[in-house]
């Protein structure tokens, strides 16, 4: 049984360039087929949804296969989260016309044009992942993540859909600390399944950026760090990109900056994302993700 539909999505898009990306996104490897087109699961009201997204025309071919029948409701859901997931509605060109200006930064757009940076299927999802790797190698959370996946989520052809928070909803600590043994990861992944209980995408997405902050910073096991996590890899929301000098973000973007513009100090750094205003999270978002799909180039200023 499967259901096929059309997405539109906003161009300049480059799906191959999203394959690339997801192929070697750590969170996510293992968890999708990327062969000329993206295999994936996920999990919606209580069961297992694979979905296979193909480039055509400039638009996404979407098929569904659901172990059950959806209803119209489901289906509009479902492709709304693979929408969402993919970035399809991402507006670029007012990061592109500034970038144009940007003589270190133009000839990494000529490799990475039309790249939209994909998310998380679910801030939930996002959520849980900031958790596990927490003082964690990456190898051993995506162990853990895949238990969770396993014991409360499903899989379709092969590939792992991880769960809702309502799949976990019945789970306490105790029962979260036999699947991820780690006394304090189990005691945040309870408080996180339970803070995101009917808590939608949408409203997540559409909530003042402060508000969203607060109220994730408001979970046990969610600091600083992981807060923005979600806002970025989770929500897509790259409105605001509060980098301080000592802060984790600085010190990554830094390193990420350094093949295109050589050595700077954070107030370099600072200087020139002040320079894209607005646009200053998509800026960001172009020098994390160069090394991920141009892994064999390094320019240096």
């Amino acid at each position: 049984m499967s259901a096929a539909a059309t997405l539109p999505v906003t161009p300049p898009f480059n799906f191959g360039l999203t394959l690339a990306f997801l192929n070697g996104f750590p969170p996510m490897q293992g968890e999708q087929g990327t062969g000329g087109e993206l295999r994936k699961a996920t999990r919606l009201a209580g069961q297992t949804v694979g979905f296979v997204v193909r480039a055509a025309d400039g638009e996404l071919d979407v098929t569904l296969h659901p172990e059950r029948t959806l209803d119209a409701g489901q289906v509009q859901a479902l492709h709304e989260r693979i929408a969402f997931f993919l970035g399809t509605d991402v507006e670029l060109d007012a990061f592109y016309a500034l970038a144009e200006k940007d003589t270190a930064l133009r000839p990494v757009l000529r490799d990475i044009y039309g790249f939209h940076q994909p998310r998380f299927l679910t801030p939930f999802e996002a959520a849980c992942w900031a958790i596990l790797t927490q003082r964690q190698p990456l190898a051993q959370a995506r162990h853990m993540k895949l238990a969770l996946a396993d014991a409360h989520g499903g899989a379709w052809d092969g590939l792992p859909a991880f769960p809702e928070p309502a799949d976990l909803a019945e789970l306490n600590a105790a029962a979260f600390q036999a699947l991820v043994p780690n006394e304090r990861k189990a005691r945040a992944l309870h408080a996180v399944t339970r803070a995101f209980q009917g808590v939608s995408t949408a409203d997540l997405a559409a909530a003042p950026y402060g508000e969203v902050r607060e109220w994730l910073l408001g979970i046990h096991g969610i600091g600083e760090w992981s807060a923005l996590f979600v806002l970025l890899r989770g929500l897509g929301r790259t409105e605001r990109k509060d980098l301080s000098p000592d802060s984790p973000l600085m010190k990554e973007l830094l390193r990420a900056a350094r093949p295109v513009y050589g050595e700077l100090t954070p107030q370099d750094l600072l200087t020139i994302a002040d320079g894209y205003g607005e646009q200053r999270g998509q800026w960001a978002i172009s020098l994390r993700s160069r090394a991920a799909l141009v892994p064999h180039e390094e320019r240096v200023a």
